[in-house]
């Protein structure tokens, strides 16, 4: 088996790779960036966070970690870092020291994305029938489900389809699912779904979709 430490350059990741900040000394959520490129060897260059539609205030040497999905290894990925230069022209970027290591990980079925994704069901006798819901969190092994009217018991089965956006592609997801709880509320029904089969391209995007949401509760 090789086991060959991962280098940054072995992600083969694109300019507009969504990245999520965590600086050192904040306390705030984690910031939302897009890498514009690198060097390997020599640095990151990524644009810098926005707060009140200005950059964020930073400092050379701060610490940060960066987390990401890497669509071609399916997997996510963290790593520590820290600011090796910061320029405002022609726009605001930083450059961040290559890694020395970095962690490959899933993303645990149980982590479950605040959402607000609008989605077809398909339910009732050979899935004949179709309604409208709104998916407002997301793992990837279930959904929570809210509608007005959905009539749907525990037990059974249905399909999800939703369109979801990954890296700027737009991809439509569909998903078997039976259901295990369904709760009026004043607002309507909420409707707790188990995944049941999805095929390898739609389980890669539901991944790196529930990734890049897993911060804006």
């Amino acid at each position: 088996m090789d086991d060959k430490p991962v280098r940054f350059e072995d992600l083969r990741l694109l300019p507009g790779q969504p990245l999520q900040l965590e600086f050192d000394g904040y306390t705030h959520d984690r910031d939302k960036s897009q890498l514009l490129g690198y060097r390997a060897g020599h640095s990151i260059i990524i644009s810098t966070p926005m707060v009140n539609n200005s950059p964020m205030a930073l400092k050379l040497g701060m610490g940060l970690a960066v987390r990401l999905f890497a669509q071609q290894m399916n997997s996510a990925c963290a790593f520590r870092t820290e600011i090796t230069h910061i320029s405002r022209a022609p726009y605001a970027h930083l450059h961040l020291a290559m890694p020395s290591s970095i962690v490959m990980g899933e993303v645990r079925k149980s982590v479950r994305a605040a959402v607000n994704l609008i989605c077809a069901v398909h339910y009732g006798d050979e899935l004949q029938q179709k309604s409208s819901a709104m998916i407002r969190d997301l793992s990837l092994g279930g959904a929570r489900l809210t509608a007005k009217q959905l009539p749907v018991m525990d037990g059974e089965p249905i399909e999800v389809t939703a369109q979801v956006s990954v890296s700027g592609i737009e991809r439509i997801i569909k998903v078997q699912g039976v259901v295990r709880t369904v709760q009026a509320d004043k607002d309507g029904l909420q409707v707790g779904v188990q995944f049941l089969a999805m095929n390898d391209a739609d389980r890669i995007a539901m991944h790196a979709f529930v990734l890049s949401h897993l911060y804006e509760r």
